[in-house]
């Protein structure tokens, strides 16, 4: 049986240094210039003007050329206005359930650097019997960063247009295999590429890191970066959201801690069934543990990736992530090295002629 480490240091540590960056979507360019200063040495870098980077790591002159994409920005918001009363109102980025933002910290990155604030949440003292049982919409909330009026606001360098962010702490839980962050969606696939490109030996295809921009509102890095990566194949590396929990599904398909997510379907993609067996066949030899899923609801980069100019057979590989798209989650780093022990075993073998069973 294949060797599956609990997730070492030194993976725990790029994890902690990923998910502590500010990547607000249209505001990625810091964990691009961390993908760039870890994975420059393995290839030439390109950006697109989108933001998206992209790491060549270059093999045979014939060989195909297979895609390894994750997304770099996280569920985020940005600042709308200043009230009078010095309170903040802002917009989402990406999707949230507006249950789980009350009496939360972020930080607004202003033009002096971070500021630190809360949403803004009501006493019950102040609230009606028939208040408290109501979902307070998101467009209803502010922030608060301690200010008396605007002025005070704006003397902080804040205004319309920046990026605010979850204020979260980097935790490993009582079970070290076990850690908590913010933006694990998806700084974990981001992770899982950088060490998927430091453990590939000799290749038999053209392999490319993409770091792609502004998934969480549109796929639409994805879209700009996938024309430079030109992908015979396409990988694309996810932090999609657990569904181990009391009355979320009815049956499990992505419990944390039981091995990847390999996706089927979601309302995006279906996944190539040739592309889809050659991973679970590995996975079986390998005696990895993985789990296949269906999605009813749900997208990620692989929607505009598969469908690139004649098409590119794609598959998503996911690290079940609790609470995704709130401000903290939770994984399992047994389930990070699963994954990245997978991709390894089979990008290693995307030769030309295996390439060329997924289209015959």
């Amino acid at each position: 049986m294949t060797s599956i480490k609990k997730g070492d240091v030194n993976t725990k540590e790029l994890l902690k240094e990923l998910t502590s960056i500010c990547g607000a979507p249209g505001f990625e360019h810091a964990v691009a210039a961390k993908i760039e200063s870890m994975l420059s040495k393995y290839g030439n870098v390109q950006r697109d003007r989108l933001g998206s980077i992209l790491i060549e790591r270059e093999g045979p002159k014939n060989g195909p050329r297979v895609m390894l994409a994750a997304h770099m920005d996280e569920v985020a918001f940005m600042v709308k206005g200043v009230l009078e009363c010095g309170l903040i109102k802002f917009i989402p980025l990406g999707g949230w359930w507006s249950h789980v933002l009350p009496a939360q910290r972020v930080v607004i990155l202003g033009n002096r650097g971070e500021i630190p604030g809360v949403v803004g949440a009501m006493p019950p003292h102040h609230l009606s019997a028939a208040d408290r049982e109501k979902l307070m919409p998101l467009k209803s909330m502010v922030i608060d960063v301690g200010a008396d009026n605007a002025r005070m606001v704006a003397a902080l360098g804040i205004e319309a247009g920046m990026p605010i962010i979850p204020d979260v702490e980097w935790r490993q839980m009582g079970d070290p295999d076990v850690i908590s962050s913010k933006a694990l969606d998806d700084r974990i696939g981001v992770a899982m590429m950088i060490e998927i490109m430091r453990r590939v030996k000799k290749l038999p295809n053209t392999l490319i890191a993409v770091g792609t921009t502004q998934e969480e509102i549109g796929v639409r890095g994805a879209k700009t970066a996938v024309s430079i990566a030109r992908p015979d194949v396409a990988i694309i590396l996810e932090g999609p959201p657990a569904d181990d929990l009391p009355g979320v599904a009815e049956f499990v398909q992505g419990a944390m801690g039981k091995g990847p997510q390999l996706r089927s379907y979601d309302p995006t993609m279906i996944t190539n069934p040739r592309l889809f067996n050659l991973f679970k066949d590995r996975a079986t030899s390998l005696k990895l543990p993985f789990q296949v899923a269906v999605r009813e609801a749900g997208g990620t980069d692989a929607s505009v990736i598969h469908v690139h100019a004649e098409g590119v057979p794609s598959i998503v590989i996911g690290v079940p992530v609790r609470y995704a798209h709130s401000h903290v989650g939770l994984a399992s780093m047994k389930d990070f090295e699963v994954a990245v022990q997978l991709v390894v075993d089979v990008v290693q073998n995307l030769d030309s002629r295996a390439v060329k069973s997924l289209f015959t």
